[in-house]
């Protein structure tokens, strides 16, 4: 089946013109770019609400907000991930342009990381009670082990070159070869103990790299995970397993462990999901096509928004966490629209040629 072609440089970035007129792979497009933006909304509304009670909105542990946040910790960033994995599927890897590919990920990746990590800690040292804080005589573990939210950056480089790898030997050609790399996968992450900060967040790594390949496997032997029966049966283990989860949330238990078969399952399952039933929203595609930038960027503008609202004694959570919301969203896109009309800006902040 004729494909739209997707910038394999942008994992989690801006789509580039269908080159076919397919409806199937418009449709493919269109679904990715909407589940982006989806993507988006749920790790903003993450980092709104805080991951703790003296994080974000500062609310209880039992709050609502909180519970709204848990339910969807399973899937937040395996979407991504996902994500990314499919846009990859479409430009892989060739092997006369190995070099090429390598250039691209670093400008893509690696530059961006290190120009808005220091951006970042710099902010740090200025702004008061701000997550991430370090001693100047420590500055350098920013740039090499797990750093606030930069860790999926980290992460996704330590996946590419791996996948690098895998290509290289073949292992990702046929789908037996596919389906025991991705079996191992799956096993590495149920042993990956992410609480940790670890050398380029290879422990995120490995609890993330089966969604990769899993997105990637969706992409290449789509004429498998197509099958209706296929998508009938995710969808239906997808809301068990997310009952289980909500349930095992509800009885004050806490959130499906990190790399659990409870966990997985839900990623897995979820993911999957969404790639088959999830509609084209346009406003959520349009949000899409920044959300390298919102990924990067929404953390200066979550703050700078409760900030104001603090010094304006607006307190009330709906407003707090509306306001930050759309800040967070809109205050990338917004960037990136004036950033990309300077050459050296553009490349440095967003990884763009």
């Amino acid at each position: 089946m004729t494909k739209s072609i997707l910038m394999g440089a942008k994992p989690i970035g801006v789509v580039t013109q269908l080159q076919s007129t397919a409806g199937g792979a418009a449709a493919d497009s269109a679904r990715v770019q909407a589940l982006r933006g989806l993507a988006c909304i749920l790790l903003v509304a993450f980092h709104v609400i805080g991951s703790h009670s003296d994080s974000g909105m500062v609310v209880p542990d039992d709050s609502c907000w909180r519970t709204f946040s848990n339910i969807f910790t399973p899937l937040r960033m395996p979407l991504f991930t996902f994500l990314s994995g499919f846009v990859y599927g479409y430009r892989p890897v060739r092997e006369n342009q190995v070099g090429l590919f390598i250039r691209r990920k670093l400008t893509r990746l690696w530059l961006p990381l290190v120009t808005v990590t220091t951006i970042y800690y710099l902010a740090t040292l200025v702004v008061p009670d701000a997550t991430g804080q370090r001693a100047l005589n420590e500055v350098w573990k920013i740039y090499i082990f797990s750093y606030v939210h930069f860790w999926f950056l980290q992460a996704i480089i330590l996946i590419f070159a791996a996948v690098l790898i895998l290509e290289r030997v073949r292992a990702l050609a046929t789908a037996p070869r596919f389906a025991v790399v991705l079996a191992m996968a799956f096993v590495l992450s149920s042993v990956a103990d992410t609480d940790q900060a670890t050398l380029m967040s290879w422990y995120q790594a490995l609890q993330l790299s089966p969604f990769f390949l899993l997105g990637l496997a969706a992409n290449r032997f789509d004429d498998l995970f197509r099958k209706p029966q296929v998508l009938r049966t995710c969808a239906f283990a997808f809301v068990i397993t997310m009952g289980f989860h909500v349930h095992h949330m509800a009885t004050w238990s806490g959130v499906a462990q990190r790399g659990s078969v409870l966990d997985l399952l839900i990623g897995a399952t979820g993911t999957l999901t969404l790639l088959g039933f999830f509609p084209c929203a346009q406003y959520l595609g349009r949000l899409g096509m920044y959300s390298f930038a919102v990924y990067l960027f929404h953390p200066f503008f979550v703050a700078f928004t409760r900030k104001m609202l603090g010094m304006l004694h607006l307190t009330a959570d709906e407003l707090v966490f509306i306001a930050c919301l759309v800040a967070g969203l809109m205050g990338p896109v917004i960037l990136e629209r004036i950033v990309s009309r300077i050459p050296v800006a553009r490349t440095a902040l967003l990884g763009q040629k």
